[in-house]
């Protein structure tokens, strides 16, 4: 396997992608520690599965924004699995709505997680590998939002622009140091989250529309693309953003064109 006695951290697992990740690290052959903040037993449901998949797997409670909470989730890892050769920095907050109406609180509060979240867990996780001279991979789940503007997605879209621009600055610093640091930026994916962004069957629909592939993409789908990164197969790529989005940054004028010929029929 792929990632076998390599130890795993995957922040945010308890659901969605965070738990796709956690899964496809672990049928990889790597244990995982596997991180949440509230939802408890999703997470130790994740567990389960890892261990069902003769893995080892612990369930580690933490707020990422905050660092004694983060230094915490690195001890208990290292005291439990040994080691840490893998970091995705999946955690992540949305808080919709017109920026106008933005509460200020609102936009510290999702900063503070996903993008002080990402800072503090690669700084607590990269000072470990250069003490240790271990090297190690580092995944920042971004998202396509972090490169062109979603309406009404308050400091999301900003704090994902921030995750892309941290992830290539340690990029360069940490080379010397065999620490490959890269981002994984995903389109729509149904998750949770995304059903309560888009909580009808209509709205879901017309969402698909939008994407050149005509559907959303799935935490597996995700998955795979953060087991190649993880692993020796990505070794000469660090610094890079791939985007897993059925098109959907790639083609700007495909709802554009698909409302053109709905207008013509």
């Amino acid at each position: 396997m792929k990632l076998e006695n390599n130890i795993a951290i995957v922040t945010g697992a308890s659901q969605g992608i965070g738990k796709g990740i956690a899964l496809g690290l672990a049928e990889a052959g790597a244990d995982v520690a596997v991180n949440y903040h509230q939802n408890r037993d999703g997470a130790e449901a994740v567990a389960n599965e890892i261990l069902a998949l003769d893995r080892r797997a612990i369930v580690v409670q933490a707020d990422v924004s905050k660092r004694n909470d983060v230094d915490r989730m690195i001890r208990q890892t290292l005291s439990a699995l040994g080691k840490i050769d893998i970091l995705v920095n999946n955690a992540g907050l949305l808080v919709t709505g017109p920026i106008e109406n933005l509460r200020e609180e609102d936009w510290d509060r999702v900063i503070e997680v996903n993008l002080k979240g990402a800072f503090l867990c690669c700084q607590a996780v990269g000072r470990d590998m250069i003490e240790k001279k271990s090297g190690g991979s580092i995944i920042n789940v971004a998202s396509i939002s972090g490169h062109i503007p979603e309406i009404n997605s308050g400091a999301y879209t900003p704090s994902k622009a921030g995750v892309i621009g941290l992830t290539r600055l340690l990029a360069v610093e940490w080379a010397k140091y065999g620490i490959r640091v890269n981002a994984l930026s995903p389109g729509p994916v149904m998750t949770p989250l995304q059903r309560k962004v888009y909580p009808t069957k209509k709205l879901l629909e017309a969402r698909d529309k939008a994407i050149p592939m005509n559907r959303h993409g799935t935490p597996e789908e995700i998955a795979r693309v953060a087991i190649f990164l993880a692993s020796e197969d990505s070794s000469y790529i660090t610094g890079e953003d791939i985007k897993v989005d059925g098109g959907s940054q790639a083609s700007m004028f495909h709802l554009v064109r698909q409302l053109a010929e709905k207008s013509s029929l």
